[in-house]
C-alpha cells in the first residue's frame, strides 16, 4: 500500500507522528518526493483500505490539534 500526500495539505511532522504510532499496526515508512509524502507499508493482520483510512483519519486529527 502507498498514501500519497500532498506536503502543502498535509504537514510533515503530523504525518511522521502517526507513522510512529501506527507502527504496531504496520510496517510504515516514510519517504519525502518532491512536494509529497509517500507513506509505504502493510498492515500485518488488518485490512489495508481500512488502516488507509484510519492512517488518514488520525492525521487529520493531529492536524486539527
Amino acid at each position: 500500500m502507498i498514501i500519497k500526500l500532498n506536503k502543502e495539505i498535509y504537514p510533515v511532522k503530523a504525518v511522521r507522528k502517526a507513522v510512529h504510532f501506527y507502527r504496531k499496526i504496520a510496517a510504515f515508512k516514510l519517504k519525502e518526493e518532491g512536494g509529497y509524502l509517500l507513506v509505504s507499508g502493510k498492515p500485518e493482520k488488518e485490512d489495508e483500505e481500512l488502516v488507509r483510512d484510519e492512517f488518514l483519519n488520525f492525521v487529520l486529527g493531529i492536524i486539527r490539534q
